[in-house]
């Protein structure tokens, strides 16, 4: 009996102090719900707001801090609502814990004062004119309710911060710094999965081709229309692709079976298929002499000849090649050897290889030819490290790089050079007569080793696997003087 009155006399206490606790919690929201946020370190804010302040809100803030964070970008954001809730879903807390988040902020309602405080306001839902006064507010619309489909809602509101960030980001630049490339849209591949390889374009038609290498397909870019024009499927690892514009073929060289494929360049019908082994990669087409030179296999680069459609020549070499450049005037190719950490130098007209440069460092997969300056550049792994050597092998410069890069241009209407890296950066050096300056580093998303430069169309195409950044896409870039 003495047992049972202890046990009741200690459920009484516990309810009460359940009680108290939960007084105390309603204390403490009414307190911070009351409360303004601080203002980011440079006073810049960005206020998410939906109907009831706890759901798309509250993701949208939550996912915006975490890649103004990634990035480099001085703005906070906060959630609030139009008529408001006073708690987050367990669903919506569920889903941003899965991403390593939690709610940006206790449920606050919009004030004029959030309205007056705010250096961009995003709205899911109308807002009621007596709060809204002059403010510009930008409205999201057609997302789902994250409580509904949490998924979609999530990839969506990511999608659009993404596009969002380099807004920002420029607005807040001094007038006399600007940046030196300017994403200008963003061209989605539709349902792409896996890593993207490399990208050609067809000039005539304006359309981009991109070595889908993870998804087993070459996307067709419409570069007019800034849409996915097609997608051709049925291949085996794509890693490079190149146009040749005197027969008007698309060639496709695929990794995994070591053929190039061949399709007329209109329809995309399949117009033949090359043999070559194994692990056919990088594409160039030299236009001026017409042919198409192929790296593939354990060392080799095999010239095919576009009338025929067939490789009549095979040049060997003592590694699998990663990028080549050719230079047309001396009938030279420059190949990266990364596996014997070196760069071979081949004679088209004989098939024979000139010399090779030995190198210190590994992990040489990206190169470019400066024609201007009659240097070729080089891009380094392990240091990442860019470096420049004169055509006959001397050093001339060296500095620091992003990493994980792929690919490297040289703008030379602007006097730039372009380095795209895995690590999720575009970096963009100055060329400063033997100097090479880092005047940017343009944050992109993991992953996005891949990249080209058309000098014709003043364009940077970037090649974004789907991942946190959102879906599959092509991020276009413009110059700015």
């Amino acid at each position: 009996m003495r047992s049972l009155t202890v046990m009741s006399m200690w459920r009484t206490l516990l309810g009460s102090a359940h009680v108290t606790l939960r007084i105390a919690a309603t204390v403490l929201a009414i307190v911070l719900t009351s409360a303004r946020p601080a203002p980011a370190d440079d006073g810049k804010i960005v206020v998410f707001v939906c109907l009831h302040g706890v759901v798309n809100s509250q993701m949208a803030a939550a996912y915006f801090n975490k890649a103004a964070q990634e990035r480099g970008l001085r703005f906070r954001a906060v959630s609030r609502g139009i008529d408001l809730y006073r708690s987050v879903p367990v669903r919506v807390q569920d889903g941003l814990a899965l991403d390593g988040l939690e709610a940006a902020n206790t449920p606050q309602q919009l004030t004029i004062d959030d309205m007056a405080a705010a250096d961009q306001v995003v709205a899911f839902d109308q807002l009621p004119a007596d709060r809204r006064r002059r403010a510009d507010v930008t409205y999201w619309s057609g997302i789902p309710l994250g409580i509904d489909d949490y998924g979609s809602a999530r990839d969506q509101i990511v999608r659009r911060i993404d596009a969002l960030i380099p807004t920002l980001a420029a607005a807040t630049e001094p007038a006399g710094d600007k940046t030196p490339l300017q994403l200008e849209t963003k061209i989605l591949l539709g349902d792409v999965r896996g890593r993207i390889d490399h990208l050609a374009v067809d000039l005539k038609r304006q359309r981009l081709f991109v070595a889908e290498l993870g998804n087993d397909s070459v996307g067709v870019v419409d570069l007019a229309a800034r849409s996915l024009l097609r997608t051709i499927t049925g291949l085996s690892e794509p890693q490079g692709v190149g146009y040749e514009p005197s027969t008007d073929t698309l060639y496709v060289a695929n990794a995994r079976d070591g053929s190039v494929q061949l399709y007329e360049a209109n329809e995309y019908k399949a117009a033949g298929r090359i043999e070559l082994g194994s692990d056919a990669d990088n594409i160039r087409v030299d236009a001026a002499a017409k042919r198409v030179i192929v790296g593939y296999g354990d060392g080799g680069l095999a010239v095919v000849d576009p009338s025929t459609r067939t490789k009549v020549r095979s040049l060997l070499l003592k590694a699998h090649p990663e990028s080549f450049q050719l230079q047309p005037d001396s009938g030279r190719i420059f190949v990266n050897l990364p596996d014997a950490r070196a760069v071979a130098v081949v004679d088209v007209a004989s098939g024979k290889q000139l010399t090779s440069w030995p190198l210190d460092k590994s992990g040489n997969f990206a190169m470019a030819i400066d024609h201007e300056r009659s240097r070729v550049l080089l891009v380094y792994r392990s240091p990442a490290e860019l470096a420049a050597f004169s055509t006959d092998g001397k050093a001339i410069a060296a500095t620091g790089t992003c990493g994980d890069a792929d690919d490297l241009f040289v703008d030379a209407k602007h006097g730039r050079i372009y380095v795209s890296c895995g690590a999720g950066y575009v970096d963009v050096f100055e060329i400063d007569g033997a100097a090479y300056r880092l005047i940017a580093r343009l944050p992109t998303a993991t992953g996005a080793r891949t990249s080209l430069f058309v000098p014709e169309l003043d364009r940077l195409f970037v090649a974004v696997r789907a991942g946190p950044a959102g879906p599959a896409a092509i991020w276009v870039f413009k110059p700015m003087p």
